[in-house]
């Protein structure tokens, strides 16, 4: 055994490097290396593996003799297993001994490779075998932030490489085309050489169908179709693979939406782990058909584990579910070790997940499942860290517009040199926002150093979606071109106070308030009241047994905080109430405009208290047997009267844009930017709809929601509106006016989407139809269109027709359905 000296090379505040020379003897061996941080291998600047918790050996050839090694050491890592569910005196340790000084010396033996060893006994594999997937799922962001992530990328891809090199029975899964672009970066001769695994079907890139692994509730429906197609381009002209699996095992729940999203960007399949972690039903099927509202299906697994050890209760546990063992260390582990591929060698196949899924999705009859996929735990991360969701949400807002100008620049045919650099800046955005998509980002349960990160990335983004948007504006010919329409809102209509009540009235809308905002009274001009008491805020103690940024718990409401009411005036012709909340002061404007259809609220919250949730609670008058709910690209009906106990553990369910509760005749609406997580609740005399604003977890960040927030949102009363009224609302209440690219005749389908092609050919139109009537649609154009196309959601030519009558498109339409068109001018 030879010992290996290492000096100081270099060093910085998160690496220090670490120089030897090999012995010009060296004919080959082992180099043991203890770190817990981990550290990248490199051989005359090569990249040749990789050390961590989990992987203290590495295997060279006799071409190392004389040769440099450094080592890149990291010099702070949490483990990549037990950490604790909150805060505590575990977290705190863990922290205090995530620091290590880096080992000066390695050893050198002559111990026999297991990898070569294994591929003999890989050679005869017993017929009672189990398929295997080696895997490293790595959160892009967590306990860590989007550099500490990169390195763990680079060391994670330098592990699998070098497997992949010395067994050629391994096979490796790596999911999330922005893993694959951190390497990229970082190290191009290390990515070229996975690339190469990938396209000879060693790297399973099958699983890369999303750039990253999102949070499914918050984002939008266009939001999550660019998360496909973003992926599928990189996935397709960087790494050689189209991606078939919408691998998401960690992601907190899944709209009812997502099939037909799936579908139409043509990804077949959806795998998760997640449902496994209900806290009151068992989800029923291991395999399945998930069927969207349009009746666009995907083949569906609720796989057992994304990760873990060679275990035989593992072992046993796949046979019997007939499902592939994925096996390894994600989060820095370094994926799988080589003692795990030699266990594995004579008694299991290595496979991939996308083979695997298209055989049983051609095997076996499956059944079929309608409707979200709820996750019936971590409801908290519908509204922690308000701060993040609403700067999503804004960039949403902000590259719609900016894409739709942009989109009228290619109608009018303006030159390719105008409008190229205006198309790859979108793309440079969406990216960025894409990556703070990833679930524990949007889902506000990472640490403040991720979020400094994260905020950097939105601020870059919005930068870049506002310059082109004014680019885009300033090379248009015309106003009528794509140009902004002012926005500016119509004026205040001052309500009056009658018996020390605030009335508001402005023709369309009445209603009546309480000193401390809440409402007594709201309809439209004529009828009953359509609430018995609405806009009320209340406050309740927020103190889940575990999962601090991510659990609300049932009974959470029966620890109600006072909200004291500090006075209300009319000021600027709005009512401004002043509450408070524990420490907290928080200030409400109640306005009423000219010719709107709704009762604005915006509440101004200094927000200093601790495990607090504040909610917004309306009583209604109407009696209705379910609940509507926008969702991504879609809309879903929940029950108001529960009657299984998984209905029952829907108490805070996922929501976008609207909320509705109708009764035939008449209803109310509460439209919304950027809040998400809502309760509703059939009552003896209506129902009650909720809204959470705010929480305040201590874990794992404690400055979450912390600080000046701002909140906004409107109650609309309405006469029992279709969806598609209530997105036009949401439409005409959220976003700036615009002159649209393409506008169709009727209500019933929306445009949701107006972009230049990826590829610069053209214009991309997406539409879909929100009310479950199918037909024949058509739909004008400001430009002149010489040819229409079908495509899916990544922008590839599909099967379907469409045709050009005059100025306007003509095509079919599914109800619910979702089509996308490249049109050229």
């Amino acid at each position: 055994m030879t010992r290996l000296a290492f000096v100081v090379r270099a060093e910085t505040e998160a690496t220090v490097l670490l120089a030897t020379q090999l012995p010009a003897a060296f004919s080959g061996g082992r180099i043991r290396y203890r770190t817990r941080t981990g550290a990248l291998a490199r051989v005359a600047g090569a990249v040749v593996g990789a050390f961590d918790a989990k992987h203290d050996s590495l295997f060279l050839g006799a071409e190392a003799a004389n040769a440099e090694l450094t080592l890149e050491v990291e010099r702070r890592s949490l483990p990549i297993a037990g950490l604790p569910a909150g805060d505590g005196l575990r977290w705190r340790y863990l922290l205090a001994i995530a620091a290590e000084t880096a080992a000066r010396f390695a050893l050198i033996d002559r111990l026999p490779d297991p990898l070569v060893t294994g591929a003999a006994a890989s050679e005869v594999v017993p017929a009672a075998n189990v398929a295997a997937v080696g895997h490293a799922h790595l959160d892009v962001a967590w306990l860590w932030a989007y550099s500490d992530t990169r390195r763990k990328a680079l060391r994670t891809f330098a592990t699998a490489v070098q497997q992949l090199d010395r067994a050629p029975y391994f096979r490796f899964a790596q999911s999330q085309p922005q893993l694959w672009a951190f390497v990229e970066s970082a190290d191009p001769a290390l990515f070229a050489r996975a690339v190469a695994h990938a396209r000879g079907g060693r790297i399973d890139a099958s699983v890369a169908a999303l750039w990253v692994e999102p949070d499914a509730n918050v984002p939008s429906g266009e939001s999550l179709l660019r998360q496909l197609a973003c992926a599928a381009r990189y996935a397709e002209s960087t790494i050689g693979v189209r991606p078939t699996v919408a691998w998401l095992p960690d992601t907190f729940g899944f709209p009812a939406t997502l099939p037909t999203l799936l579908a139409h960007a043509g990804v077949p399949h959806f795998a998760t782990t997640k449902l496994q972690w209900n806290d009151t039903t068992r989800f029923p099927h291991a395999r399945f058909v998930w069927r969207g509202p349009d009746g666009e299906q995907v083949t569906g697994a609720l796989l057992a584990a994304y990760g873990g050890d060679v275990t035989e209760p593992r072992l046993a546990a796949a046979r019997e579910r007939d499902e592939p063992l994925v096996v390894g260390y994600g989060d820095g582990g370094g994926g799988v070790t080589d003692a795990q591929i030699a266990a594995l060698a004579p008694r299991a196949r290595f496979t991939g997940i996308g083979s695997w899924m298209e055989s049983i999705a051609r095997d076996a009859v499956l059944p079929v499942v309608a409707g979200e996929l709820y996750l019936e735990t971590h409801r908290g991360t519908l509204t922690t860290h308000h701060d993040v969701k609403a700067a999503n949400a804004a960039l949403e807002r902000a590259l719609d517009e900016a894409e739709e100008a942009a989109a009228w620049c290619v109608a009018v045919r303006l030159a390719p040199a105008n409008v190229e650099p205006l198309a790859r800046d979108l793309q440079t955005a969406w990216r960025l926002v894409l990556r703070g998509q990833f679930h524990d980002v949007l889902a506000g349960t990472s640490t403040a150093l991720a979020y400094t990160e994260v905020r950097e990335d939105h601020e870059r983004a919005m930068r870049i979606a506002l310059r082109v948007r004014d680019a885009a504006r300033s090379l248009l010919p015309r106003v009528r071109f794509g140009e902004h329409l002012p926005d500016q809102l119509p004026p205040r209509v001052a309500p009056t106070i009658v018996d020390d009540r605030f009335r508001f009235d402005n023709g369309i809308v009445r209603a009546g308030a309480f000193s401390d905002g809440s409402l007594r009274d709201l309809a439209g001009t004529a009828g009953p009241s359509l609430v018995e008491r609405a806009n009320r805020i209340v406050a309740f103690h927020d103190t889940p047994k575990a999962w601090d940024a991510w659990n609300l718990d049932r009974g959470y409401e029966r620890k109600p905080i006072r909200v004291h009411e500090r006075g209300a005036t009319i000021d600027d012709d709005a009512l401004v109430v002043h509450l408070q909340i524990g420490r907290s002061p928080a200030t409400m404007e109640v306005e009423l405009r000219e010719g709107e259809p709704w009762l604005r609220v915006r509440l101004v919250v200094d927000w200093h208290e601790e495990r607090t949730i504040v909610r917004v609670q309306n009583r209604l008058a109407i009696r209705a047997e379910h609940a509507l709910f926008g969702q991504p690209h879609g809309s879903l009906a929940r029950p108001l009267y529960p009657s299984t106990a998984a209905e029952r553990a829907r108490f805070e369910v996922a929501g976008q844009r609207f909320a509705s509760i109708a009764d035939g005749e008449r209803g109310l609406a509460l439209l919304t930017s950027d809040l998400y997580g809502w309760s509703a609740l059939g009552t003896d005399t209506g129902a009650d709809l909720g809204l959470s604003l705010l929480r305040a977890p201590r874990w794992p960040d404690p400055t979450a929601d912390r600080g000046e927030t701002a909140l906004a949102y409107a109650l609309v009363p309405h006469d029992a509106a279709p969806v598609s009224a209530l997105e036009a609302a949401w439409r005409a209440y959220a976003l700036a006016p615009r002159v649209r690219l393409f506008e169709p005749d009727g209500d019933r389908v929306l445009v949701t989407a107006t972009k230049p092609a990826d590829d610069g050919d053209g214009v991309i139109v997406r539409v879909r139809e929100c009310d479950g009537i199918a037909g024949t649609v058509r739909m004008r154009c400001g430009g002149r269109v010489r040819e229409v196309l079908a495509v899916d959601g990544c922008e590839r030519a599909i099967a379907g027709s469409a045709s050009i009558d005059g100025e306007r498109l003509v095509f079919g339409l599914a109800a619910f359905g979702l089509r996308a068109f490249r049109v050229r001018f």
